[in-house]
């Protein structure tokens, strides 16, 4: 199942062009590999985390698929993951001499902040790190 976890995608991660990429952030080499693992170095990028885990069953037909997980190990960062989104825009530069650019927040003329749709723009233009945007 490791090609359906998450976990590193390779070491060029950062300058990827993904438009949806999945992240872990506490990522973990297998404690048990087989050979296929040793054979195409999959020990080397780590994709998912061990959980230490004990599977109780009633009467041994009830066995769901669900995990029981410790609060304190959640609370820690056990499961993690970012979201990275990639977005474009074009900046052009046209025939009369004017061009596009990146602008900062519009401000509001009476109170002198940012209008609400510009809220998590920074000074420069370019959205803030971790700021939740809601269309």
């Amino acid at each position: 199942m490791g090609k359906q976890a998450m976990g590193t995608i390779g070491y060029n991660q950062q300058q990827r062009i993904d438009t949806l990429m999945y992240l872990l952030v506490y990522p973990q080499a297998p404690l048990v590999k087989s050979r296929t693992i040793e054979l195409i170095n999959f020990e080397k990028l780590p994709a998912g985390q061990n959980a230490i885990i004990a599977v109780m069953s009633y009467s041994g037909y009830d066995i769901e698929d669900a995990l029981v997980l410790n609060r304190a190990s959640v609370d820690r960062g056990y499961g993690r993951c970012l979201v990275y989104r990639n977005q474009k825009c074009i900046l052009k530069r046209y025939a009369n001499q004017t061009f596009d650019k990146v602008m900062g927040p519009a401000l509001n003329a009476e109170t002198r902040e940012p209008i609400w749709r510009h809220q998590g723009l920074d000074a420069d233009g370019i959205i803030m790190p971790g700021v939740k945007v809601e269309s």
